[in-house]
Order: C-alpha cells, then sequence, then structure tokens
C-alpha cells in the first residue's frame, strides 16, 4: 500500500509520528458516525455491507484516543493521500484518513472549525461611529436604508 512513512508533516502544522495519540472529534457523516476514520486490518472482512458508510467507525468513538502504528503515503487517481493504521482498542487496526479527518474536523487537532471574530471597540466620538458606519456600507455588510437609519440615530445623540 504505497511507500511507508515514520512521520508526516500534516497541514494543520502538526507532524505525526508511529507511537502518536491523536484524539478523535466528531464524527462528520449524517448519522454521525466517522467518515474518514473507517474499519481496518481484519475487520473489513467481518462488515456484511456495500453502503457508502459501512465501514465508518461509530460515533460512541468521539473523545477517543488512536494510537499511530503506521503511516502509509500512496498516489490515488492521480492524487497523494496518507492513511494512518490507528489502534483504538477493539484487537484490529482502523483506519484514519488523516487530510480528511483534520478538514472535517474528525480529530481534535483540526483547522476547519476555527471562529473568525471581529471586536468593535466602542468610541464616544460620534463621528468615528459614523466613519465605521460608512465602511460597512461600502463593503456591502449592510443596506443603504439600514446605513441612513443608523446615521440618524447617531447625529441626533
Amino acid at each position: 500500500m504505497g511507500k511507508r512513512l515514520a512521520e508526516y508533516s500534516a497541514s494543520n502544522g502538526r507532524t505525526y509520528h508511529v507511537g502518536d495519540t491523536i484524539k478523535l472529534g466528531q464524527g462528520s457523516a449524517p448519522n454521525g458516525t466517522f467518515r474518514y476514520v473507517q474499519y481496518g486490518g481484519w475487520l473489513v472482512f467481518m462488515i456484511n455491507g456495500n453502503q457508502a458508510d459501512d465501514h465508518n467507525i461509530e460515533k460512541t468513538y468521539s473523545g477517543y484516543g488512536a494510537i499511530v502504528k503506521k503511516i502509509h503515503s500512496f498516489k490515488a487517481h492521480g492524487i497523494q493521500k496518507v492513511v494512518f493504521a490507528v489502534d483504538i482498542g477493539g484487537g484490529s487496526n482502523f483506519d484514519l484518513w488523516i487530510e480528511d479527518a483534520i478538514a472535517s474536523c474528525e480529530i481534535v487537532d483540526c483547522k476547519g472549525k476555527q471562529v473568525q471574530a471581529t471586536v468593535v471597540t466602542q468610541s464616544d466620538d460620534q463621528f468615528d461611529k459614523l466613519k465605521k458606519l460608512k465602511a460597512l456600507l461600502d463593503s456591502g455588510a449592510i443596506t443603504q436604508a439600514e446605513y441612513d437609519a443608523q446615521k440618524k440615530k447617531l447625529l441626533n445623540q
């Protein structure tokens, strides 16, 4: 299965090594199972089913630690993929598709759920507030009617 690696530098900024523990987040499949952490090893042969999500691990694995046993890199249809064989318990390895798991936040150390917040500081200067309001209008964040109403409130203070 492709080239075996001792470590892998992932898109979330972490370098994973054999022996590392990765904490599982939440499953991203519609039914809550893990789409990018799947049954591997001999368990694949024990599962009867040919639906897309039949090999997903259950949502009850959320919060578990997955110990990296092997790291494999290979090309699939011209795209480089990396899969970790991990031990979550149960006597068989599981497959963790690391980049997909990062993108979908199926692992805790992901980058997809970073929330950006805008901090608005209050100013006593009504003209400073008006300037900020105009910037919102120019950026399309508010409509002309909303701008006019807020402007009227500011100038009547």
